[in-house]
C-alpha cells in the first residue's frame, strides 16, 4: 500500500511542477502583454475595447458558460424607477413627460391661458416643473421661420399688387 500511494504521490507532485512551470512562463508572458495593449490602446475603436474588456472580465475556471449566463427576467418585465416630475401646470398638476398626455395637460394647453403661454413660450410643451422653460432650439427657430416665411409672402404679394396696379395705370 505504501508503494502505490508514493508512486501517485510522485506523479501528483510532476504534475503540480509542470503547472508550476507553465504559471511561470504566463506570469512572465504578462508584462509584455500589458506593454503591447497600451501600446496600441489610443489607436483602439470603441468595438475593440469592448471586446477586450469581456476578455478581461471573463470569469476564470472550469465552469464559465454557467457563470455568464444572463439573469432570468420575470414576465412583467424591467421594472422602473419613479421620474420626478417635468411638467406643473398652474393648478397644480405635474406630469412626468412619459405616456399619452393627460386630459387635465391637453385641456389646459386649449384653454385661452394656455394658448397665451404656449404663444409667449414657443417650442415647449408645458410649463416646466422646476420653473424654468426649456425650449426645444428646432422647434423654436421652425416657429420664428413661419412667421418669417408669412411676413415675406405677405409683403412680397403687396409689392407685386403694387407692381401690378402702376403698370396698369401707366398704360391707361
Amino acid at each position: 500500500m505504501a508503494f502505490t500511494t508514493l508512486k501517485s504521490l510522485n506523479a501528483e507532485i510532476k504534475q503540480l511542477e509542470a503547472q508550476k512551470k507553465l504559471v511561470e512562463l504566463r506570469d512572465g508572458e504578462v508584462p509584455k502583454a500589458l506593454a503591447v495593449l497600451q501600446k496600441y490602446a489610443r489607436v483602439l475603436s470603441p468595438a475593440q475595447r469592448r471586446q477586450l474588456a469581456k476578455l478581461i472580465e471573463e470569469p476564470t475556471g472550469a465552469n464559465t458558460v454557467t457563470a455568464r449566463k444572463a439573469p432570468a427576467r420575470s414576465p412583467q418585465g424591467r421594472k422602473l424607477g419613479k421620474v420626478g416630475a417635468k411638467y406643473r401646470l398652474p393648478t397644480g398638476e405635474t406630469w412626468s413627460g412619459r405616456g399619452l398626455t393627460p386630459k387635465v395637460f391637453s385641456a389646459w394647453a386649449k384653454s385661452a391661458e394656455g394658448k397665451a403661454w404656449i404663444q409667449s413660450n414657443p417650442g415647449a410643451k408645458f410649463p416646466a416643473a422646476n420653473g424654468v422653460v426649456k425650449t426645444s432650439p428646432a422647434k423654436a427657430s421652425n416657429k420664428a421661420g413661419k412667421v418669417l416665411k408669412k411676413t415675406t409672402t405677405k409683403a412680397a404679394a403687396k409689392k407685386s399688387v403694387r407692381k401690378i396696379t402702376k403698370k396698369a395705370t401707366k398704360k391707361v
